[in-house]
């Protein structure tokens, strides 16, 4: 009875890593598109209501000035159709670096919102952190953007790769060395 462990073939563990990406990138899209049904903005004294991604506008990623009311397209439609095409993507050709690329814009666009936010609070001396001021939505974003992306490098990495790493190749020095038993000389 043999006690070494089976080992994965390179078919087998391509077809997980693509399998595990796919499946990565999937999950991500569908965060992504659900937070834009979710809040971005917290319920502040300050600001007042809570704000879904749809009452902001899309410029406020890059505008701060550019606020609730402001004429253009919604953050949630933009965030919406992101997650969606990460979705799709993931069932396209070339999956694999669109998952990726897709998901990094959606992170993106979270992480500049929130930049956008600390930046008002900052200018106007609220004493508070960013955090107080958004909501689940923006986290969402940002953590489904950050599966696509992993989904996307788990799948673009080579089979093999794991396996080459993990060899039980001897160093060379212990190959000149003789075997003593008990550790006598």
């Amino acid at each position: 009875m043999s006690s070494t462990a089976p080992t994965a073939t390179p078919t087998t563990s391509t077809t997980r890593g693509i399998t595990v990406g796919r499946v990565l990138i999937v999950i991500g899209g569908a965060l992504v598109a659900l937070s834009s049904w979710l809040n971005w903005g917290a319920k502040t004294k300050e600001l007042g209501v809570a704000r879904t991604a749809y009452t902001i506008p899309a410029k406020f990623v890059i505008d701060n000035k550019a606020g609730p009311g402001s004429p253009g397209l919604s953050l949630g439609i933009v965030v919406l159709v992101l997650g969606l095409l990460i979705v799709l993507a993931a069932f396209a050709p070339g999956w694999r670096i669109a998952g990726l690329v897709l998901g990094l814009a959606a992170a993106i666009t979270a992480v500049l919102y929130v930049y956008q936010v600390r930046k008002i609070i900052h200018d106007a001396n609220l004493g508070k952190s960013f955090r107080d001021f958004i909501s689940i939505g923006v986290y969402l974003a940002g953590i489904g953007g950050a599966l696509a992306v992993v989904g996307g490098v788990i799948a673009l990495i080579p089979p093999g790769f794991w396996s080459s790493l993990t060899s039980e190749d001897t160093p060379e020095e212990d190959e000149g060395k003789p075997a003593s038993a008990g550790g006598a000389p």
